[in-house]
């Protein structure tokens, strides 16, 4: 895991420029930094040591010098790669990644994407023909931005190492911004600033006279096969088994996170299988607000790990929001990046990498909202019935949870017939009305999520909505908090179910093996429920978040609302239909308020 930068073009202060992003993102590669400049380009590196610590060393050049590569993430497969390449006369130097994927860049172009399993962002450089070739994995865990400046290309890991190039001038793309407001992050197929580009996940860039053409090499593919929970069950069984072995390659000491859900739980007892020894696990809690700490510690037992757990209490929030708007470069509102990012700084004392669970539930099926969704499916005469249904909940003195499920479910219906636009409305906290609100009388066009969210129209169903979290949600808010958060500390976080083989066998199956009636991850349950105490699988689904309303109530953080509402401040200039009076409302609102007008204050 590293941080990597490049210029291509000719400028009196690239190569000054270069050092300058190089530095901004130490953080990402504290072990080693090294930039090299060659005809038509500038390539920087900074280097977190995983695989072949002596003789990894980065820019990297082929035998023949024509090619020359910086890159970010790790090649699962590439032993298996490196040895037919060698089959096929290619000599090797180096026992690192970094090298196979060089070289098979000079055997198959641009079709050495389709062979590889890992997370990766690079940029290979031809000196030869002028030409420079980027890549970002499938779900974009590994970031890559980019810049045209007249007819030189800059492109790096974060945005901060972007703009500290000097080499331009940045504002604030006022759609995104609307994006951030419904979602509570920039979608992943663009960026904060209108003058920096993101290359979106599953895609590749190419640089050429002057010119960048980004394109498509994968996009998710729902479309079912016919098969029965038991064989589906075995074969995920065999495929996690697969991609944790694949992912536990290093030659540093690997960790996991175990939050004391069935993901992680699922991950660790996976890793425990290929380990002599106890592996490390590391595990947060919030004291009485958000604590799954038992039941981490009941799975550590189980499989007798070495198990680190930290518990946060009540920490330094305002200290630690205006931190996160230093690690993260554009605004975001999950508040679960503080938890995250103090449980990779932790994490850190121990290890250089750890496996996570993330992308299980995007994969197989585990979000809260999936339950409306099916149930807005078979709702009949859906306006009438969520009509009758807001009644009956008005006229309840207590709130009965069923009757609130099903008009959820009959609004959703009622409102909006596509299973995709329903999931996205599920996800949006914002809604339209209320941010056109917020803008007063400037004149935005509101955020509607395009082409590249969009299933085909062979797509069915709860797939629909699947399609959206799989290229939205997941990259846009999942990845890219636990990327920021672990690589802020130099901490490398590897997601075993996001390996290509697994994804693809996931994305195959029917929605009816993931969801059914009020049961969720239906095929992972079958599929390693002899991983799990008796207590993690019966016990509802708790996801990992953090006690957002109460610690908007907490004393230590007032003068912090008080100051980003004040009026002339930054946040009231940009949405001048904000109310002061929302301060003092503890929600999600609120929340995604106050995290733009502190990442308004350092950035706008």
């Amino acid at each position: 895991m590293c941080g990597i930068s490049a210029i291509v073009g000719s400028g009196p202060r690239f190569e000054e420029a270069l050092e300058c992003m190089v530095d901004r993102l130490r953080h990402r590669g504290p072990d080693a930094r090294a930039s090299t400049t060659v005809p038509g380009c500038y390539l920087g590196h900074t280097r977190l040591s995983v695989i072949d610590l002596t003789a990894g060393a980065q820019p990297m050049c082929d035998a023949s010098e024509r090619y020359w590569i910086t890159f970010n993430g790790e090649i699962y497969n590439y032993r298996d790669l490196r040895r037919e390449l060698l089959a096929r006369g290619h000599p090797f130097r180096t026992q690192s990644d970094t090298e196979v994927l060089l070289v098979a860049f000079r055997e198959w172009g641009t079709g050495l994407l389709d062979r590889l399993r890992g997370m990766f962002a690079f940029a290979i450089w031809d000196s030869v023909e002028q030409r420079l070739f980027a890549a970002r994995d499938l779900f974009g865990e590994k970031p890559l931005y980019y810049a045209t400046i007249a007819r030189s290309l800059v492109i790096a890991s974060e945005i901060k190492a972007l703009k500290v190039s000097g080499l331009l001038a940045t504002s604030i793309d006022l759609q995104s911004l609307d994006a951030y407001l419904a979602l509570g992050y920039v979608p992943p197929d663009r960026t904060i600033y209108n003058e920096i580009k993101t290359v979106p996940p599953g895609h590749y860039l190419v640089w050429e006279k002057g010119n960048a053409t980004v394109s498509p090499y994968w996009k998710p593919n729902l479309q079912t096969l016919d098969i029965s929970l038991g064989d589906a069950a075995g074969e995920l069984r065999r495929l996690l088994r697969q991609s944790v072995e694949r992912q536990m390659i290093a030659d540093v000491p690997v960790g996991a996170f175990l939050s004391g859900g069935l993901d992680s739980s699922t991950i660790v007892a996976l890793m425990q299988e290929h380990s002599s020894i106890p592996i490390k696990t590391f595990s947060v809690g919030f004291g009485s607000y958000i604590n799954e700490l038992p039941y981490a510690r009941e799975v550590a037992e189980r499989y007798h790990t070495e198990h680190h757990e930290i518990d946060l209490g009540a920490p330094e929030i305002p200290a630690l929001l205006q931190r996160m708007v230093e690690v993260y470069d554009e605004p975001f509102a999950d508040s679960s990046n503080i938890p995250t990012y103090l449980l990779s700084e932790y994490a850190r004392r121990w290890v250089k990498v750890v496996l996570s669970g993330d992308g299980g539930d995007e994969m197989l099926g585990g979000y809260w909202w999936y339950l409306p969704l099916i149930r807005a499916e078979s709702v009949a005469l859906p306006l009438l019935q969520w009509m009758i249904l807001r009644i009956v909940s008005k006229l309840q003195r207590h709130r009965n949870r069923a009757v609130v499920a099903r008009a959820f479910a009959a609004r959703l219906a009622a409102r909006w017939s596509d299973p995709w636009m329903r999931s996205v409305m599920c996800q949006t906290v914002i809604d339209s009305p209320d941010r056109r609100q917020l803008w007063g009388d400037c004149q935005v066009e509101p955020f509607v999520p395009g082409d590249y969210y969009r299933p085909d129209s062979g797509t069915e169903g709860l797939n629909r909505a699947f399609h959206f979290d799989v290229t939205s949600y997941l990259p846009g808010d999942i990845l890219l908090k636990v990327d920021r958060a672990a690589m802020a500390h130099g901490l490398e976080t590897r997601a075993p179910f996001l390996d290509r083989d697994l994804v693809e066998f996931a994305l195959s199956l029917p929605p009816d093996l993931k969801v059914r009636g009020d049961q969720t991850k239906i095929v992972l349950k079958e599929a390693c429920k002899d991983y799990w105490p008796d207590s993690l699988r019966k016990r509802p689904k708790q996801g990992f978040g953090a006690p957002v309303a109460e610690w908007l109530q907490r004393p230590d953080i007032q003068p912090l609302l008080k100051r980003v509402f004040a009026r002339g401040t930054r946040l009231r200039a940009v949405l001048p239909g904000v109310d002061a009076s929302a301060q003092h409302e503890p929600n999600y609102r609120t929340w995604f308020l106050l995290t733009l007008g502190l990442w308004l204050e350092a950035h706008a």
